[in-house]
């Protein structure tokens, strides 16, 4: 039996090692958590300055690009304008030249001189400000369109406010050279401040069989409107980050550019956040003291459409007397913070619990225990290793098998794709080939009918060569768009179709105008021809005496509609809504897929970012009630100097 002494002693020798591991362990993770919280709150702090300083830096080096990209605009805005007044004015100096050596041998000089004026007259440009005046070297005035009355008047003795003789050197510097650009002041004739005068930057060259010079201006100041124009449209397209944009305000608080389009010219000088705060008084006021930085809340975030705090950039462009921004959103700096302590609290409870797990197993055979474990771990690593290898394999596998049978697809919709197009041209082809043979075994086809039929044919089998190329085209993520007629467009189609309407007695309505858009050429002939098809196909299966197609392009606003319009009696209201989804047809197997018009919405919406709408409408034609299927086709026009 043991003594009280030795049972002591036993309880000492087994349980002081394990409350020693104990205290250890509360000591080392007390001491942890504190230097973590430290850390934490440190790198915290960290990572805030450094994201405000990293964005600021951000946002100050987006702006200056756009603040050095206006002054090079403002500072070769008078370049820009001699080059183009000089592009003009010897446009101007090739027509006079063309009239005078075709008629120099056939008619007088009077008569010469009346068709040179004559043809200059009436040209205008730049929105109408624009014209050529005619002088002689003598100083007498040949053309002036704006005030025909100076006209074969002594204009020698013209000066501006300043007391230059501008029409006096003019002649006396093209007498030592052939051009020269003149600078002035002179009143615009549409202002209406009738006293102030513009700056105005000439152009003139002689026209030597008459002793001639030829002219044209512009005011330096709506040339730099037009400049002004063209910067703002460039900021407007300007994105960088998650939320990054570029904002222009005037000095009375108008809104030149923005990102949201309704703020565009609005005057916003009351625009205020939560806290009271005048945005955009502040804005301007920093601008005209130069340049700096705001906090503010503002009014709405692209990405949340939300209000959210803001730090913004702003710098003044005193010429102009604009306030030039951007900014960054610190509610992103919130989430970031709040990702860094979710990780460093991870970081300390996985340290915590492998202390503990360390403590247990040293005050337990640590020795014999971690030998074990390490053998059973190298043992669990390799069968996980082996089991993440096998699924590896399977995962490859199936992706394989996922990626053919999605190629198969694809070709197969693609081959479904030519058969629905390639059905009326073979059909047409079958058609005038028949047609010919008939007439020739009766002796009665005429040359101009054979040849016809013959061009009819090979523009088909040409339209048949294009659609393989169209549908691979389809597939391809590098078409290159064009500018192009729609009016030729839908001249190609009815070549193509011709035939076998004329077959069916349906007559084509139109009022086609010369509109070009950008796009995709054959994907857009395809879409009219798969319109047109379907009008055809509905006329079949119904009888219906007169038979109309009606096409129509309409522009308006910079916005194009296209519709193509049938009397055929109109969809189904129950089946309407669904004739654009993929593989839906009223028709049998054999005639249709299902593709077409699934196919026409993808090209007009998804590859001409254009909009195609159908409805059924009820109209008057040749005093007789109508009703048929229309489908409307809408584009945003651009122009082709902006592509």
């Amino acid at each position: 039996m043991l003594s009280k002494n030795e049972i002591k002693l036993i309880k000492l020798i087994k349980y002081t090692p394990i409350i020693i591991v104990a205290l250890v362990c509360l000591i080392v993770t007390s001491l942890l958590y504190v230097d973590k919280n430290i850390t934490l709150q440190e790198d915290l702090k960290t990572l805030q300055n450094d994201y405000l300083k990293k964005n600021e830096n951000l946002i100050k080096d987006e702006l200056e690009k756009v603040y050095e990209y206006v002054v090079h605009k403002k500072l070769n805005s008078e370049k820009e304008l001699k080059e183009d007044i000089k592009n003009r004015v010897l446009e101007a100096h090739n027509v006079m030249t063309f009239i005078y050596e075709k008629y120099k041998n056939k008619e007088s000089d009077e008569k010469i001189k009346e068709r040179i004026k004559d043809a200059l007259r009436a040209l205008k440009f730049n929105d109408g400000r624009g014209y050529f005046y005619i002088a002689s070297m003598e100083g007498k005035s040949i053309l002036y369109p704006l005030n025909q009355s100076f006209e074969d008047k002594t204009i020698m003795d013209f000066e501006d406010n300043f007391g230059f003789r501008f029409v006096e050197n003019t002649i006396n510097s093209l007498k030592e050279k052939n051009e020269f650009y003149n600078e002035y002041y002179w009143k615009k004739p549409q202002s209406s401040e009738k006293l102030k005068q513009y700056k105005k930057i000439t152009f003139n060259k002689v026209f030597e069989p008459y002793n001639w010079f030829v002219g044209t201006g512009e005011y330096l100041e709506n040339f730099e409107e037009k400049i002004k124009r063209e910067i703002l449209e460039y900021i407007s397209t300007i994105r960088y980050s998650k939320n990054g944009y570029v904002f222009v305000i005037d000095k009375y608080g108008v809104y030149l550019s923005h990102i949201n389009k309704a703020y565009v010219g609005v005057n916003r000088s009351n625009l205020k956040d939560s806290n009271g705060f005048m945005i955009t008084k502040e804005i301007v006021d920093l601008a005209n003291k130069g340049e700096g930085f705001l906090k503010y809340i503002s009014t709405v975030k692209p990405e949340t459409s939300n209000s959210s705090e803001k730090i913004t950039f702003v710098k003044g462009f005193k010429d102009w007397e604009w306030a030039i921004g951007t900014g960054f959103y610190t509610d992103e700096l919130q989430e970031q913070i709040k990702f860094k302590e979710m990780e460093y609290k991870e970081k300390y409870m996985h340290n915590l619990l492998t202390l503990f797990t360390v403590s247990g197993l040293w005050s337990v055979l640590f020795l014999f225990l971690s030998f074990y474990i390490s053998k059973r771990i190298e043992k669990r690593f390799y069968k996980y290793k082996q089991q993440v290898l096998s699924y590896i394999k399977k995962s490859r596998e199936k992706d394989s098998m996922l990626a053919q049978q999605s190629k198969m697809a694809a070709m197969g919709e693609m081959l479904e794709n030519i058969a629905h197009q390639w059905r009326q041209p073979l059909s047409s082809i079958s058609t005038l080939s028949t047609g010919v043979k008939i007439r020739y075994e009766y002796g009665g086809i005429e040359k101009e009918e054979l040849l016809h039929a013959m061009d009819s044919i090979t523009t088909t089998t040409k339209y048949l060569s294009q659609t393989i190329d169209d549908f691979r085209d389809y597939f391809n993520p590098h078409k290159e768009a064009t500018y192009f007629n729609v009016e030729e467009i839908f001249n190609k189609a009815f070549e193509l179709l011709e035939v076998q309407f004329n077959l069916k007695n349906i007559k084509f309505i139109k009022n086609l105008n010369k509109v070009y858009i950008y796009g995709f050429e054959n994907e857009f002939l395809q879409v009219i021809i798969n319109i047109l098809n379907n009008a055809k196909d509905e006329f079949d299966r119904k009888e219906i005496e007169n038979r109309y197609v009606f096409i129509g392009i309409e522009e308006k606003n910079k916005q194009l509609k296209i519709s193509i319009k049938d009397n055929a009696g109109g969809i189904d209201e129950k089946i309407i809504n669904k004739i654009f989804e993929p593989y839906f047809t009223t028709k049998f197997k054999s005639q249709g897929t299902g593709i077409g018009l699934y196919m026409s919405k993808e090209i007009i919406e998804k590859h001409m970012k254009g909009k195609i709408l159908v409805s059924n409408q009820e109209f008057i034609y040749e005093e007789k009630a109508q009703k048929g299927a229309l489908f409307e086709i809408l584009f945003s026009i651009v122009d082709e100097k902006a592509i």
